[in-house]
């Protein structure tokens, strides 16, 4: 028993990795590019990997490709090709392994060698062997930034769609959608690079994951990438949505090409605040009711008191600094007017004058925006306390001489 088990182990250490072996030395692997020569940045190119067999192929193998810096490859999901072959005088039969290879940058790419899995026809694994790296060197075309999301190819079309398409009446808080679809010759989706969408501040950008949509017609690959991106508008005003571009190589024409999406000019308002002057007005009624019924003589005094007040500098100002809470331009500029009769010297107020003339009778009128009124609430503060300042009156330094009792 242990003498048939010590030529187990014999058989196991020593005939099948030599049978190995032997499989591995009727194996040939070649590895080709095309174009092999004069390819750009962007360009699509075909890697092929053949794997050819002497006289029999038990089972297709399985082929990979490690990691290309400065490249991106992928699989081409297609049939491999079956070939055969005569070398040294043998008959070899094999298949064909297509990778697309999309050179990012210039210079000189280092291609590893390819990966063969070799497999018996129950699909378990005989062995390993490996290609021969390759090198290719990429041009940068002239006018081509290799940072951008540079394409190179035949054709290539850039469309661009809002929703909605009329962008009027909008309010803080409303959005639009922008899509962009790029379909290019040769270039898959998922081999057509991010673009850049931007926005000025007061815009939140959000972008949804890419659709690729794919085909290929009589051996001709059409790449198709949808991205659809949302603009939100936090606050109101003017705001530009910038271009999209997208630079490509014309493969055919030997010249940069740009795709644009244009940009687009979006105007947000903010809806007025309604004015509730109903409470105030009914308990003012009802108090004034009360005092004229009740008590003659108070009402008389209140009557004149009362218009003391609706003249006096401090009822303005509370009349003004209640306008500029409500936002409404046109009735701070009136409030303005009455307070500023009371100011002596009025050219005080003249920055404030400046702010409000420009916003409300300026050839584009700006918008009243929650910044601009604390900035001017805040002015308007130092300039009454200013003023309130200079009218008082001035305390003697010195006690009288003959005081009186």
């Amino acid at each position: 028993m242990r003498s048939w088990f010590a030529a187990l182990l014999l058989f196991v250490t020593v005939a099948l990795p030599a049978a190995a072996q032997n499989v591995a030395r009727d194996v040939v692997v070649r590895s080709s590019l095309s174009p092999a020569s004069g390819a750009v940045i962007g360009q699509h190119m075909s890697l092929y990997i053949d794997v050819l067999f002497k006289d029999d192929m038990p089972r297709p193998p399985r082929v990979s490709i490690g990691e290309v810096a400065g490249a991106q490859v992928m699989r081409l999901e297609s049939q491999a090709t079956t070939l055969n072959d005569r070398i040294g005088g043998e008959s070899y039969i094999g298949q064909r392994f297509e990778f697309a290879l999309y050179p990012r940058r210039g210079g000189t790419l280092a291609i590893p060698a390819a990966e063969v899995t070799l497999l018996d026809r129950a699909g378990d694994v005989t062995g390993n062997v490996k290609g021969q790296p390759m090198t290719a060197d990429i041009a940068v075309p002239p006018g081509i930034d290799p940072s951008g999301p540079v394409i190179a190819t035949g054709s290539l079309k850039l469309e661009q769609h809002w929703l909605p398409a009329q962008v009027s009446s909008l309010k803080p808080g409303d959005a639009v959608v922008r899509t962009i679809v790029r379909t290019a010759a040769g270039v898959p989706g998922m081999a057509m690079r991010d673009l850049v969408f931007t926005a000025p501040p007061g815009v939140r950008v959000y972008a949804e994951p890419p659709v690729n949509d794919d085909h290929i017609e009589r051996g001709e690959l059409s790449g198709k990438r949808t991205d659809r991106v949302t603009y939100v508008f936090e606050t109101a005003g003017t705001f530009s949505l910038p271009a999209v571009v997208q630079p490509w190589w014309d493969l055919s024409a030997k010249a940069v090409k740009r795709g644009e999406g244009k940009a687009l000019a979006v105007t947000v308002i903010a809806p007025p605040q309604p004015v509730d002057w109903k409470r105030p007005a009914i308990a003012g009624a009802l108090v004034i009711a009360l005092l004229a019924l009740a008590f003659p003589r108070a009402r008389s005094w209140w009557t004149a008191r009362h218009a003391a007040w609706l003249a006096s500098e401090r009822k303005a100002f509370a009349d003004l600094v209640a306008s500029v809470r409500h936002d409404d331009v046109g009735a701070i500029y009136r409030r303005f007017v009455q307070w500023r009769a009371h100011i002596v010297p009025p050219d005080t107020l003249a920055p404030l004058a400046i702010t409000l003339e420009r916003a409300l009778f300026g050839p584009e009128p700006a918008a009243w925006s929650p910044t601009d009124r604390q900035s001017f609430l805040d002015t308007l503060h130092k300039v009454r306390e200013a003023h309130t300042a200079a009218q008082a009156p001035v305390a003697p330094a010195l006690p009288p001489l003959n005081p009186t009792t």
